[in-house]
């Protein structure tokens, strides 16, 4: 028993007494340096069938890590544990959209004063969505098409017309997105 106990101090002694190291920084790094995430280097894509719906696949901070989260213009909403279009019906009662309110992180259903799906207030009118026209001027003098910003979940006229645009996609845990509700990484 003598010998067992003797071994068992001498390997804790060994191991407590190990450097510890963290990944991705070197020992002539300054204090305080953030590591570089892998995720920096990748951009988010989307497989058929791999993601619930509304959902694409953003990269996580691992090598092979990725997580599903929603698409721009999609917000989380935790009590129906899904991705919904921002200012449309979605799991919400008749009458109301979904938005994501201002400096909050889970979105409201609130009354819609258009009262048809699809359609919005802006600037005391009823809109459609995702169409030319409206309050926007036309494409050729520099308008665009009404509808929701993916980032900012703003209403404006949009001048990129793609539903999902991988070149100016949203920060790694935007507002809105599934990760922002649970546990996002701070931005460094």
């Amino acid at each position: 028993m003598e010998i067992i106990l003797m071994f068992t101090t001498a390997l804790l002694a060994l191991v407590c007494a190990q450097d510890i190291g963290f990944p991705g920084l070197r020992d002539e790094d300054p204090p305080g340096k953030q590591p570089p995430r892998l995720s920096d280097n990748r951009i988010p894509i989307h497989i058929p069938g791999r993601c619930p719906e509304n959902q694409i696949l953003y990269p996580g901070d691992q090598k092979h890590d990725w997580v599903c989260d929603c698409g721009p213009g999609f917000i989380y909403l935790p009590s129906a544990d899904g991705c919904f279009a921002a200012y449309r019906k979605g799991p919400c009662p008749d009458n109301q959209i979904l938005i994501l309110p201002k400096g909050k992180v889970v979105p409201e259903c609130v009354s819609n004063p258009c009262r048809t799906d699809g359609f919005v207030r802006y600037e005391d009118q009823c809109y459609e969505l995702d169409k030319s026209g409206g309050p926007c001027k036309p494409a050729s003098e520099g308008g665009g098409i009404f509808g929701v910003n993916g980032t900012t979940f703003a209403l404006e006229c949009l001048k990129d017309t793609q539903p999902l645009n991988l070149i100016n996609f949203p920060s790694n845990c935007p507002p809105g997105s599934r990760r922002s509700a649970s546990n996002c990484r701070p931005e460094y």
